[in-house]
């Protein structure tokens, strides 16, 4: 500013003329004779660097259009850029919204948006072994999101349940505990609203799995007994429930922080999000479309009456007893709480063993295991413990060498 105020002052005092002062401060002279031409419009206040913004911006987002997007962003928290473009056009009639980009710009301008680095991919997405539907109620996803203590004090698990093909939400239910009656309970009044399923997958968690036969537990036994597939998924891979997990998170964002006061309160929040969710929130698999669009209730009902399983003739059928054991050739042989009452299925394979099948699950064969002098029977195969390192000395040689070995001399 010294500088141009310097060749206006020289410019009007009339000793040098315009290209020679032009020339001595290294400007040109239309940046020259525009400075003369501010100062003799406005003198020296005409002199003040000016914005070079422009005066109107063709491409600006219309006010209303900005006001529908913040108020979206505030009803619905998580939903970003894509989402929300979707939205004015499909709810609001947009034809032609802002590009994401623009949105993202506009949700930071407002503090409804931070930058952050994505972190990179540690978990691979997988499905070697899992089915992929080709049909609403093909697959079944369940699971228990992470629990929380309601404002009572009172803990709360939800029950979610969602159909993979279409990620429609099937339910969420606030349950007290994962104990096995109150979780069946809740999939009979699912299933005689929404019919069954084909596949159920789940985790190796309770009370979906065990550690029994067949990782079954009673809850997938009695899965197994409506004609349902059970499929789990491999231990620790979260990843091969990927899209269950993803709708955990936004469940966790918009349906449980902050807790609600009790288990009604707290449902009635679930009930909201589960129909947002379902009817109004663009999903990106779906091309930006809801799951209601795309879900229809199964045409396999559930049947209220457990009938009993109908193995092929050449198996012979085996009552299992109260206490979980089944009787075979003068032995008994424990399989398992989960079994008790249940019909199972003996054959006898080609190796001579007897292979054991619930329904159409293999569950292993029968075999004698004997420990310690006395015989246990198992109705499970046992992994065979590795051959020792031929350099190796077995491990009853080395506590024999330990048992026999003199005791160190002491030191002086």
């Amino acid at each position: 500013m010294e500088e141009i105020n310097r060749f206006v002052i020289l410019a009007q005092s009339g000793r040098f003329t315009v290209s020679d002062l032009c020339e001595q401060f290294g400007i040109s002279r239309k940046t020259g004779y525009k400075h003369l031409v501010r100062y003799a419009a406005s003198g020296l206040a005409g002199l003040q660097p000016r914005s070079h913004r422009p005066h109107t911006f063709p491409q600006r987002t219309d006010a209303a259009v900005e006001a529908l997007i913040l108020a979206e962003r505030r009803q619905h928290r998580t939903w970003g850029p894509k989402k929300l473009q979707a939205v004015l056009e499909l709810k609001h009639g947009i034809e032609r919204p802002p590009a994401c980009s623009t949105i993202a710009e506009l949700l930071r301008r407002h503090g409804l948006s931070v930058r952050r680095r994505r972190r990179p991919g540690a978990f691979a997405a997988s499905n070697d072994g899992l089915t992929v539907p080709t049909q609403p109620n093909h697959v079944w996803t369940v699971d228990f999101k992470g629990w929380f203590m309601l404002g009572n004090q009172q803990r709360c698990d939800p029950l979610t349940v969602c159909d993979r093909y279409s990620h429609y939400v099937l339910a969420c239910d606030a349950r007290p505990n994962q104990q096995f009656k109150g979780t069946r309970h809740a999939f009979r009044g699912l299933m005689r609203h929404h019919g069954l399923p084909e596949i159920i997958r789940c985790d190796l968690g309770a009370p979906f799995a065990s550690i029994g036969l067949g990782r079954l537990s009673s809850l997938s036994v009695w899965w197994i007994e409506q004609g349902i597939e059970v499929e789990f998924t491999r231990p620790g891979s979260p990843q091969d429930n990927g899209s269950h997990e993803r709708m955990h998170r936004d469940l966790k964002a918009e349906a449980t922080q902050p807790a609600s006061p009790n288990f009604a309160a707290q449902q009635r929040r679930f009930d909201r999000w589960q129909h947002t969710y379902n009817h109004e929130r663009p999903h990106e698999a779906l091309d930006q479309r809801p799951p209601a669009e795309f879900y229809r209730p199964s045409a396999r009902r559930l049947g209220e009456n457990d009938k009993p399983l109908v193995y092929p003739a050449h198996q012979q059928v085996k009552v299992v007893s109260d206490s979980g054991h089944v009787a075979h050739e003068g032995r008994n042989y424990y399989m398992g709480d989960a079994f008790a009452g249940k019909r199972v299925g003996l054959e006898h394979s080609d190796t001579g063993q007897t292979e054991v099948y619930f329904a159409n699950v293999h569950l292993g064969h029968l075999a004698y295991d004997a420990e310690g002098g006395r015989f246990h029977p198992t109705a499970y195969v046992k992994p065979a413990r590795p051959a020792p390192h031929p350099h190796q000395p077995p491990a009853a040689a080395v506590r024999a060498g330990r048992e026999q070995a003199p005791s160190p001399a002491p030191l002086p």
